[in-house]
């Protein structure tokens, strides 16, 4: 094996011959290449993290709106001790608080049998979940329980990208 001494390292670099390494130009392809990639790979996994959000927050809206039902069988009323078949316009924007009657009970809740779900956090873009006897679907007000979706705007703005349940 012949290996270069310090002498002729210096001769080599003097006639513009490198010794062992990368040159500038190879570096920057593989620099252009890894640029690329990235490039396409980090919108996909913006994608997927939004996709991935949306599916746990309607799983958690599924599970909350099991809670809800259990929570009107037993009780006869909705979420804000709402009576179960009348028609009434008062909204629940957090189903933490006390007077929603999913973690707690109130006097307003005869035959209450709960806590209905073992604990409710934030949805995933970090807004609470929501009930609302009044909310739009189409043409007609239903019963839902919900999140307000990636873009977190709610309180009685029906638009697409919130996540609900149908209960009624």
């Amino acid at each position: 094996m012949n290996i270069p001494t310090e002498e002729a390292e210096r001769r080599a670099f003097a006639r513009g011959q490198s010794g062992p390494g990368f040159t500038l130009m190879e570096i920057m392809i593989t620099l252009s290449v890894v640029m690329i990639l990235l490039a396409i790979a980090i919108p996909a996994l913006n994608k997927t993290n939004t996709e991935t959000k949306k599916r746990k927050a309607m799983a958690e809206v599924e599970i909350l709106a099991a809670g809800i039902k259990q929570l009107a069988w037993d009780t006869g009323r909705w979420p804000g001790a709402l009576i179960r078949n009348v028609s009434q316009d008062r909204e629940i924007w957090d189903l933490r608080a006390s007077d929603a009657g999913i973690l707690s009970s109130t006097a307003a809740y005869s035959n209450w049998r709960g806590p209905y779900v073992p604990e409710i956090e934030n949805d995933p873009w970090g807004n609470p979940y929501f009930f609302d006897p009044d909310y739009l679907v189409g043409n007609r007000m239903r019963v839902v329980v919900g999140s307000f979706g990636p873009n977190g705007r709610g309180r009685n703005i029906y638009d697409s990208d919130n996540i609900y349940v149908i209960l009624k």
